[in-house]
């Protein structure tokens, strides 16, 4: 599944940089929400964009003088990532088995809707190692789209994927977050914008810290 993920991704790389690396210009909660984290984060090291698609999270959060870096399992993104913001380390890794990232490695972590291609399953692996390379009293913000139901996707934006959304309760995360062995700090839900700006799904805002 991995792989399915890996290739639908590569696959979609340039017109999922087209469509989202401008969204949170439209998304003013969304950058209120990072401008906590980096303020929550502050001295404590680099913040990283886990699942950073084209990188435009890291790139705000650097346009706020954060210290950051971006990481995602599509070879693709990465590309994109990093020709549309220079000066940004990118590379390529699995949330789930984050082996080339040592521990305490980062000050914060920002997984903004990235745990959306994350089976149940495997949210305990992937939690697990988000804990383990956030420096102690490191903070993480994960965001997700409220629900319990999974979407399957045969084709997206007319390039053909095999990916699955998964939809997560906010009670669901909270748990396998304590699970994981994170302190809450704060949670919030939104209804969503506007169609043109985003899918109809409420989202969820969690911080926690390590």
């Amino acid at each position: 599944m991995t792989s399915d993920i890996q290739s639908s991704y590569d696959r979609l790389a340039a017109e999922y940089a087209r469509r989202i690396a401008g969204e949170l210009d439209h998304k003013p909660f969304d950058r209120k929400m990072l401008d906590w984290l980096a303020e929550k984060v502050a001295d404590r090291g680099v913040i990283c964009d886990l699942g950073c698609g084209p990188g435009h999270v890291a790139r705000y959060l650097q346009e706020r003088e954060s210290a950051v870096c971006g990481i995602d399992l599509s070879a693709g993104l990465i590309e994109q990532a990093r020709t549309l913001n220079p000066g940004i380390d990118f590379e390529q890794g699995d949330m789930t088995a984050l082996t080339n990232i040592a521990d305490e490695s980062f000050g914060g972590i920002a997984a903004f809707y990235s745990i959306i291609n994350i089976a149940r399953e495997s949210v305990p692996a992937a939690l697990s190692e988000m804990r383990r390379i956030l420096k102690p009293n490191g903070v993480l913000l994960v965001t997700f789209h409220i629900g319990s139901e999974t979407r399957h996707f045969d084709n997206l934006w007319e390039v053909p994927v095999n990916l699955d959304f998964h939809f997560y309760e906010t009670a669901e995360i909270k748990t396998s977050l304590q699970t994981a062995g994170f302190t809450l700090e704060e949670v919030i839900e939104r209804d969503p914008y506007s169609p043109d700006v985003e899918v109809q799904t409420r989202r969820a805002y969690i911080f926690a810290r390590r």
